[in-house]
């Protein structure tokens, strides 16, 4: 299965001769297999031909290889060609189990060396350890249904042919991601660091070995490595991943009608054919580019999504989205309270001036909370919280917002009995990197600067996120000690990629089998956040300078209106003398400057006004559980008078206007000159255009059209030509445009298309400890608060969380790792469909608690 060209392993491969040995004996046993793939009996069997179970096998190993050894005895006296095909499968089967058990028997003889410490088993050997025996599992309960059925009178042989071998060919590719994990030993021994040490790379790992057969993981055994509940809501997700995508590809003239009808038609093809499904996964994983992730991910922004949160989830008395007007501020250095810290406005790739949305969210009223007025009698609320939660979503850095993630919020408000306030932050690819974490340090210091209006002394702030949401937490800390403010007093980090490139290590191959982030999702969203496409940042620069022309002549407008009033006053002083006009144009004079005044306030990028409930009088009516529906939102003062214009600002007011305007010519005017300027063409009844004839042949033509639909048979064909088309239109599929000059057509989907995952590392990242905080300095780090990681034990970002908790382990900062077993990455989304995703937010909830200074509920 594997080709090993020589590599140079450096000073590892001194140390590890032993591993060296194994890995040989692997390649061999691997050749083996292959070659005793077709049906011939394998090495372990005796020269008699007699089968027996190899003693080396571990005790599930062993029990499912009994198994195929029976059934494929018992299926090798079936002549027909299904039986054929469960005896060949069962045979094949028990040599994939004979390599898949001594590769696990070598890992597990080193993988303790990288564990976080003794009280906390896990990284990617383990995790695959883990995936592997999950396979033998899932195995183990086919050959017993096979079992009790195979005797029976309505037997489904085809089905359980199918079902065999998708498991062996789901062993198969795991063998194969166990060898990738040996090279990844051998460039690693004897560091205990789980990322590939020198100056190995991702695409030297995938050239050692055979290409990964990803479509066995996203067909009959979706989810095999997962507990039921989570099995369940993954294989809905990827059949509506991949029935999502064929209204995507859909032309753009189709109907509302058509897309939904092609929708439903192809969630049931999806579902009855497994082998279909993963075929069309695993090619927009490989194809589709980054907007249809964005646009998929973003089906939980719809109005229904939206309103689902209120409906089935937590109670909470506030729920507010405010946006934070862009002007600068000054916050108390962290050392020296008496001097201030200038806090810049996010500028990168957007420009400066544009407002940061954040959520704010509380189980309780409390006093001063920002739009909640004064009560009386029990309405009164509650005394401020001394603590505060700062919360950034996950998302890929690409998708969703503070609202997708608002189902377990609700449950941390009730269960922290605090304030939550999280941070909508600008998405990629159109605000790649620095603008979110930009945005995200810029709505944390707007949090300590008006803790009194969020309901909170603020005497502990902890700063908590999911995936690309957790990267940016650490990144918002670490540009907190750079700056020299306010650090959180504690950080919790769920399932969080410290290292964002793609250096190879056991749990990043796990994104290959990845139901949630499947590896092309993966590197996508990477790429588009780390390393924008040149076109993007060009357009950002565009959009920066447009924005930049518009100030510019703002000011400028705002400067006409100040001289012509200047001088308007003056003329009129000097022209109309008396006490009674003068107080007329006194009082005009008034209104003139508070026009001008106003006009400054709507040209200033510092000066906005915010509609906020009257504090003053009786605010009783505001005792509705939540307040989502009208967001408080800071907005310019709009001016409707007519503003006299510079020669200069007038200028480019037309060019602007010349430019932008749409053209006042319509669709219809466009085609009537069409019309006016081609030569007319007869369009014969059955819908098609005659060129080139002549007036007689054009009569004659439509002439016999006519006659042939009088007839019968000619009605009938015309029907039947219609229904096929409207069934056609209605089902078809359209090919998947991605990145390549090759495009593929869905429609051919159904070859196996072996393709290297080495093709997506096509760009570089930097080495920016803002980006990537594994990369930071020891000096930062070991200013970092107590921090509390939770990871899965599945998850591609496994690794990632098990270094850094090291790295601060060795510079003896406060950190506890825990690591979750039998739950996806992004699983926080999926409480109210899973008890298990249920238990892992109890466990998120917990280690808040302890940071936050809690009691537990």
């Amino acid at each position: 299965m594997i080709e090993a060209p020589p590599v140079e392993l450096g000073h590892a491969q001194q140390h590890n001769h032993t591993n060296h040995h194994h890995f040989d004996d692997n390649l061999k046993l691997a050749h083996e297999v292959t070659e005793n793939g077709n049906g011939k009996d394998a090495s372990y069997l005796s020269d008699t031909q007699t089968p027996h179970i190899p003693a080396e096998l571990q005790e599930t190993y062993r029990c499912l290889f009994a198994a195929c050894l029976e059934h494929s005895a018992f299926f090798a006296k079936d002549p027909t060609e299904f039986g054929q095909r469960l005896h060949a499968a069962h045979v094949a089967w028990q040599d994939f189990i004979v390599l898949a058990n001594r590769l696990v028997m070598q890992i597990e003889e080193f993988a303790h060396e990288y564990d976080f410490d003794a009280d906390t088993p896990g990284n990617g050997y383990r995790s695959f350890i883990y995936v592997t025996n999950a396979c033998i599992s899932h195995g183990s309960g086919i050959c017993k249904q096979l079992l009790a059925t195979r005797s029976t009178l309505f037997f489904r042989k085809k089905f359980y042919v199918k079902e065999v071998e998708a498991c062996s060919q789901l062993l198969s590719s795991l063998c194969t991601c166990l060898q990738y994990l040996l090279i990844l030993r051998q460039w690693s021994a004897n560091t205990g660091d789980l990322f590939a040490c020198g100056h190995h790379t991702a695409e030297q790992l995938f050239e050692l070995g055979d290409t990964i057969n990803q479509y066995c993981f996203y067909g009959r055994c979706l989810g095999f490595q997962y507990g039921d509940s989570i099995r369940g809501v993954l294989r809905f997700l990827g059949i509506s991943m991949a029935s999502y995508s064929e209204s995507y590809y859909s032309q753009a003239d189709d109907g509302n009608i058509v897309k939904t009808t092609r929708s439903l038609w192809t969630s049931g093809k999806y579902l009855m054919n497994p082998e279909l499904r993963a075929r069309r996964i695993v090619n927009i994983s490989q194809n589709a580019k980054i907007d249809f992730c964005k646009s998929f991910w973003f089906l939980a922004e719809s109005e229904l999504m939206h309103k689902l949160p209120s409906i089935v989830g937590s109670s909470i008395k506030v729920n507010r989205l405010i946006e934070l007007p862009a002007e600068p501020m000054q916050l108390p250095q962290r050392m020296d309270g008496d001097v201030f810290i200038d806090i810049p406005v996010p500028s990168a790739h957007l420009g400066p001036g544009l407002p940061v949305s954040v959520r704010l969210l509380s189980a309780k009223r409390r006093a001063g909370m920002l739009g909640e007025g004064r009560y009386r009698g029990w309405h009164k609320p509650l005394n401020a919280s001394r603590s505060i939660l700062f919360h950034c979503h996950g998302g890929g850095f690409v998708a969703q917002s503070s609202k997708s993630h608002e189902l377990y919020l609700r449950d941390w408000a009730v269960a922290l009995d605090c304030p939550i306030l999280s941070v909508d932050y600008s998405l990629a690819p159109e605000a790649p990197f620095p603008r979110a974490l930009e945005e995200v340090f810029y709505a944390y210091c707007w949090m300590l600067k008006n803790t009194s209006i969020l309901g909170t002394t603020a005497e502990r702030i902890v700063c908590a996120g999911d995936s690309a949401g957790a990267n940016l937490s650490i990144g918002l800390a670490l540009k907190c000690i750079e700056q020299g403010i306010r650090i959180p007093d504690g950080l919790f980090l769920a399932y969080c990629p410290t290292l964002v490139s793609f250096v190879p290590s056991p749990a990043r191959l796990l994104c290959l089998m990845d139901p949630l982030l499947p590896f092309g999702f993966m590197m996508r969203c990477l790429r588009a956040y780390a390393a924008p496409a040149q076109e993007q940042l060009q357009e950002n620069a565009k959009h920066v300078e447009e924005l930049a022309q518009i100030r510019n002549a703002q000011k400028a407008i705002t400067n006409s209106i100040g001289s012509a009033n200047s001088s308007r006053r003056t003329s009129n002083l000097e022209i109309t003398p008396g006490a009674d006009k003068d107080g007329e144009e006194v009082e005009e004079d008034e209104s003139s400057d508070t026009f001008a005044s106003a006009s400054a306030s709507y040209h200033s990028q510092t000066v906005e006004r915010t509609d906020l409930p009257n504090t003053d009088g009786d605010n009783s009516s505001c005792v509705s559980f939540e307040d989502d529906s009208q967001p408080i939102v800071h907005y310019p003062i709009e001016i409707t008078a007519d503003i006299p214009k510079e020669p200069a600002s007038a200028a480019y007011i037309d060019s602007f206007l010349d430019k932008y305007l749409i053209d006042t010519a319509t669709k219809e005017a466009t085609e009537e000159e069409e019309e006016q300027t081609l030569p007319q063409q007869p369009q014969l009844a059955n819908g098609h255009v005659k060129t080139n004839c002549s007036d007689e042949n054009i009569l004659v033509e439509t002439g016999r059209d006519l006659i042939a639909l009088d007839t019968l048979q000619g009605r009938w064909q015309e029907a039947v030509n219609n229904i096929t088309n409207t069934l056609n239109r209605y089902t078809q599929s359209y090919e998947i445009h991605g990145g390549h000059s090759a495009q593929q057509d869905v429609r051919n989907m159904d070859a196996l298309i072996a393709r290297s995952p080495s093709e997506e590392f096509a760009f570089d990242v930097p080495k920016d400890p803002f980006l990537s905080p594994y990369w930071a300095s020891d000096e930062w780090l070991a200013q970092l608060p107590e921090t509390k990681i939770l990871t899965l034990n599945m998850d591609p970002c496994l690794d990632d969380c098990v270094m850094f908790a090291k790295k601060l382990k060795r510079l003896e900062r406060q950190v506890s790792l825990e690591i979750l077993e039998g739950l996806p990455h992004g699983f926080l989304n999926f409480t109210m469909l899973s008890n298990e995703a249920m238990e892992g937010s109890k466990h998120c909830i917990r280690s808040l608690q302890t940071l936050l200074q809690v009691k537990n509920n």
